[in-house]
């Protein structure tokens, strides 16, 4: 069987099409991928006309990337083509990641956002989500039943941290990530630091925020707070090459995740191979991959409470240290493993 998966040029790299790429080669020539360049955020009738006569011309299964398929709902059911030989979709993420935001115009984009969702993946000949949780959020939402295909996560050496003070934030700079939420509970760290008791406490810490700009005036919100804070505490790095990640890791001691909605979090699962514990948000897939760390509230004072404690705790700090490095073999796994989910859901479709 040779499946032929269709998603979108964005110009930059994003966890989908790493996953993508990644998928297509652990799986060989049972994958054809398919670019189809267009505006992505608001895809129209060129980009549909380019998705559609791909899906009509491909001689086996699509796998159609969740973001081409929720921007175009009315291909996953395309004329003249049964289940065998359907539209399947691959969802890399939740639609409408800020439903959180309030305001009625957000509102009324994330219930646009979810009629997009439920009509793309209610006519698809199936689901396949890169995450148990995102698969368990679309049965509660639409009460229909994903496959997950967690992503391949390839062994780390042992990062040898920077004495506990190196804090490391990746991901895309945007408001869903939620870096800004970082820098202001270490201002509230610092703003309580007089007085306070010195001994087995971190008197030199660091954060660094690496990722692409994807949101220019957030990023520049981000870049301000940082400056605000005292010199050297943070910077933002930008988007690393491959061997400069793994550098950063290298060196870091803890991750921060405080995304508002997260898939999977994939970062988690690359520190927790190198033996890095991780800070995620509570209610979001980040939790699905941790296998050191705290989930917290999504709310500056528990972030900051629960730094101060990294800060003031040395036994905390080393207890969840040990635990990031008994685990991570349990974060290693192999894409192959991936491509075998895959096409076992495919399968299962097809049965």
């Amino acid at each position: 069987m040779r499946v032929h998966l269709i998603e979108p040029e964005l110009g930059r790299i994003s966890g989908g099409l790493a996953y993508n790429r990644a998928l297509a080669e652990a799986a060989e020539a049972a994958i054809v991928r398919h670019t189809v360049p267009g505006c992505w955020d608001r895809p129209g009738r060129a980009e549909a006309s380019a998705v559609a006569a791909l899906i009509e011309a491909a001689p086996g299964p699509v796998l159609l990337d969740g973001l081409i398929a929720t921007g175009l709902p009315d291909l996953t059911r395309p004329p003249g083509r049964g289940v065998a030989a359907g539209v399947h979709v691959l969802v890399h993420s939740l639609a409408a990641d800020d439903a959180a935001q309030t305001g009625t115009a957000s509102q009324s984009r994330w219930s646009a956002a979810l009629e997009k969702e439920r009509r793309a993946l209610m006519s698809a000949a199936g689901v396949i989500t890169t995450s148990r949780f995102t698969a368990e959020m679309l049965s509660s939402r639409y009460g229909i039943h994903a496959e997950a295909a967690p992503p391949g996560n390839p062994a780390r050496a042992q990062a040898t941290g920077s004495g506990g003070g190196h804090f490391i934030c990746i991901g895309a700079v945007t408001e869903n990530k939620r870096q800004l939420l970082i820098t202001e509970a270490l201002r509230a760290i610092i703003a309580d630091e007089r007085g306070r008791d010195d001994r087995g406490r971190l008197t030199s810490w660091h954060c660094t925020f690496a990722g692409p700009i994807v949101e220019a005036d957030y990023a520049h919100r981000l870049r301000t707070a940082c400056a605000d804070l005292p010199e050297g505490r943070a910077e933002v790095v930008g988007e690393l090459a491959e061997d400069e990640l793994d550098a950063l890791y290298g060196s870091a001691d803890l991750l921060l995740l405080p995304s508002r909605s997260e898939a999977y979090g994939m970062v988690v699962a690359e520190a927790a191979a190198a033996g890095i514990p991780s800070f995620v948000t509570s209610g979001t897939g980040a939790e699905e991959p941790l296998r050191s760390g705290l989930s917290l509230p999504a709310d500056r004072e528990s972030w900051a409470r629960a730094l101060r404690r990294w800060m003031d705790d040395e036994h905390f700090r080393v207890q969840l240290r040990a635990e990031a490095q008994q685990r991570r073999e349990e974060a290693v796994r192999g894409w192959d493993q991936t491509a075998a989910d895959v096409f076992g859901a495919l399968a299962g479709h097809r049965r």
